[in-house]
Order: C-alpha cells, then sequence, then structure tokens
C-alpha cells in the first residue's frame, strides 16, 4: 500500500465545553475517494475544515504528505493551501466578477502564473465542467447548480492533489444536484484523491472506495461501500443506515 496522502491522529476539536470531534483517526491514500455520512452534528464538516486548517484543532495531528499541518508556520499553510482543493456549500464566488476573472484570481495571485496562463487554466476548467460559455458571465445570472460547477473549477485550476467537498450539493435545488454530481464522479473516475461530506448516499455507494460513518463526534465505523451499506457492523450505523435508505 501506498504511503498516505493525508494521515489523522487522535484529533480532537473543542468549542469551549463542546467536544465536536473525539480522537478521530484515518488515511486517504493517493487516488482514494472517501464519503463522510452520518447524521446532522455528528463533526463531519468540522472535520473537514480541520483537514485543510480552516478549523485549528484543539490536539491531535493531521499530516499531509508527511507534514503535521497543526505544526506548520503561515507560510507552509498557504503553501500547502494550494495542495488541497476546498468546495464549500455555499459556493464563494465573488459577485462582482466575471466567472472567468473568479476562476483566474487564485492562479494569479498565488501562483504568481501569468494572465494569459491563468485564462487558458480557467478556461480548461470551465469546459471541464460543462461551463466555457458562461465565462463572460456573472455569478449572480447562474443557478446554483451552476455556481457549484464554477466553484470546483476554481479550486481545480489550482492544480491541487485532493480536493474536499463540503455537502457540495445541500444549498441546490434537487432538480440541479445531478449535475454537481456528475462532475464530481467524472474526478473520482480519473482518480482524484477526494474527501466528500455528503447526504446523498446513492452517489456515496457509487463514487466512494471507503465510507466513514460518524455520529456523535466519533467515526463509529469505516468500510466499502458494499459493506457498509449493506452488512453494517455498529448499532448507530445500523439505525442510520436504516433510517436514510427507507425515506
Amino acid at each position: 500500500m501506498n504511503e498516505p496522502l493525508i494521515k489523522i491522529e487522535h484529533l480532537q476539536k473543542k468549542y469551549q465545553d463542546n467536544l465536536v470531534l473525539k480522537d478521530i483517526n484515518g488515511e486517504v491514500q493517493p487516488s482514494e475517494v472517501i464519503a463522510l455520512i452520518g447524521p446532522s452534528g455528528s463533526g463531519k464538516s468540522t472535520l473537514l475544515r480541520c483537514i485543510n486548517q480552516l478549523e485549528k484543532p484543539t490536539s491531535g495531528a493531521v499530516y499531509f504528505q508527511d507534514k503535521d499541518l497543526t505544526q506548520a508556520t503561515a507560510q507552509d499553510l498557504s503553501q500547502l493551501g494550494e495542495e488541497i482543493g476546498m468546495v464549500f456549500q455555499s459556493f464563494n464566488l465573488f459577485p462582482n466578477m466575471t466567472v472567468l476573472e473568479n476562476i483566474k484570481l487564485a492562479p494569479m495571485r498565488v501562483k504568481q502564473m501569468n494572465e494569459q496562463d491563468a485564462e487558458t487554466t480557467a478556461m480548461q476548467y470551465l469546459t471541464r465542467v460543462g461551463l466555457a460559455e458562461k465565462a463572460a458571465a456573472y455569478p449572480d445570472s447562474l443557478s446554483g447548480g451552476q455556481k457549484q460547477r464554477v466553484a470546483i473549477a476554481r479550486a481545480l485550476a489550482m492544480h491541487p492533489q485532493v480536493m474536499l467537498f463540503d455537502e457540495p450539493t445541500s444549498a441546490l435545488d434537487p432538480e440541479m444536484v445531478g449535475e454537481v454530481l456528475a462532475v464530481i464522479k467524472e474526478l473520482a473516475n480519473e482518480k482524484m484523491t477526494m474527501v466528500i461530506v455528503t447526504h446523498e448516499m446513492n452517489f456515496a455507494r457509487k463514487v466512494a472506495d471507503q465510507i466513514w460513518f460518524m455520529a456523535d463526534g466519533v467515526i463509529q465505523e469505516k468500510n466499502t461501500p458494499d459493506e457498509l451499506f449493506n452488512h453494517p457492523q455498529e448499532a448507530k450505523t445500523q439505525d442510520f443506515i436504516q433510517k436514510v435508505l427507507t425515506i
């Protein structure tokens, strides 16, 4: 087995007296897709934000390519930020910039890419998510699904080694969910390393190599989609699977 790209050891996150993450351990191998599932409030999004240090863990370690991010300097984190792409629920696009400008911004500012190369890269990824014709449009004129696909293109334009998705379809109308999931599925087929917080169980089942089921701030169970959905071992997993698959 390869060295893990991400390794999480004894991770805890506390907000005052509220222990949100309790002794989280896990590894993400290169080209692996991990789906984080579980009830709301179980700590899934907090775990994702601790991986890329948007949230500072209270204790424990998060290794990315053998470097402990919890001990990294601001400069180290800035450089590592280029390697870890993040797609949020709420798109986070700049409304006063065109789609193309939104995507060009980070490669030019962070990677010091010249404008022509940044534009070529931006168009390449816009084409990849099926939105080349929207390059000159402003975010307000796009549907939710289109905004999320632009957000994915923006993250990909930095050429990250891993992509983190925090419930990428939860803010979308149902008819737009499929177009975003199709892009993520394509990335999975291309062996992009991904960690995805999702409530879309059928999607998790199809694209993930491993499912991590979280409840009460703990990873209760890890397994392949087939095993976890068809033969859950832990009582909390069984209860959750029964509820979500009978809705």
